[in-house]
């Protein structure tokens, strides 16, 4: 039985290099070389249930990329292997982050497994620590961690939860609270917590449950995402990319009205 299950059974891709290993049946959307030197990957199309056994570039044995949800599988033994490694080196510069990543990582834990009640106090406990560690620490960005908060947040089917972590940030943003200043040639961390703001209202925007005649927020977040890109201090150092969508949500958008 063993035998005929490995040859007709559903194929199981390799662990990947921090030991997760996914079911069978599991799906990788690329893959990545053993070799930290060599940096060679390869990303699919489409999901696909197995990856090339060796490296192209250099011969080494290569480790999957996990698409959703096993990626959520892989993420967690990721962040295992970088907060030991940030305990084993005494590093506060990785551990923190790290920290944040965990919380991120156990706030969708708690969606996918229906406790939308233990999300929200991870989401309550998250807000605070990120407004403490944006005084405290001049140069951390939060902006990627709320970017994780809303994105699992519509990945779980819940729009109206990822409006819970959008509109604290907003405001945050629009008082000019620790970590969103106006010298934005020169403050690195300000200048990425705003773009990950607009990109995460644009993520709202265009997920599927959030079209402009299906759900009552969605001029709320339109206006959110145009008065953060609006911004005397903003608005020229957003990414081409960001410009391009706002062109087409109002081509008048940088005229403040």
């Amino acid at each position: 039985m063993d035998i005929l299950q490995r040859l007709f059974g559903p194929g199981q891709l390799p662990p990947t290099k921090d030991g997760y290993q996914a079911p069978p049946g599991a799906l990788a959307t690329g893959w990545q070389c053993h070799d930290p030197d060599c940096g060679e990957a390869g990303y699919f199309p489409a999901p696909r249930a197995s990856i090339p056994r060796r490296c192209g570039a250099c011969g080494s044995g290569t480790h999957p990329r996990h698409a959703w949800p096993w990626q959520h599988g892989e993420r967690r033994a990721e962040l295992d292997a970088l907060q030991r490694r940030a305990q084993r080196d005494g590093d506060p510069y990785l551990a923190l982050p790290v920290h944040f990543h965990l919380l991120s990582w156990t706030f969708e834990e708690h969606l996918m497994n229906g406790d939308r009640g233990a999300a929200l106090a991870v989401l309550g406990d998250a807000d605070g620590q990120l407004r403490t560690a944006m005084k405290d620490k001049r140069h951390f960005t939060e902006g990627s961690h709320r970017t994780m908060f809303v994105l699992s947040a519509l990945r779980s089917g819940d729009p109206d939860l990822a409006l819970r972590v959008l509109e604290p940030w907003a405001a945050l943003a629009r008082a000019q609270g620790p970590g969103y200043g106006t010298d934005l040639e020169s403050d690195d961390a300000s200048r990425t917590n705003y773009r990950s703001l607009v990109s995460s209202c644009f993520a709202w925007l265009e997920d599927g449950r959030t079209a402009p005649q299906s759900h009552p927020a969605y001029d709320t977040v339109v206006g959110w995402a145009l008065d953060t890109a609006r911004a005397a201090h903003v608005r020229d150092w957003l990414t081409v990319d960001q410009k391009e969508r706002l062109n087409r949500l109002d081509p008048y958008w940088r005229h403040v009205r």
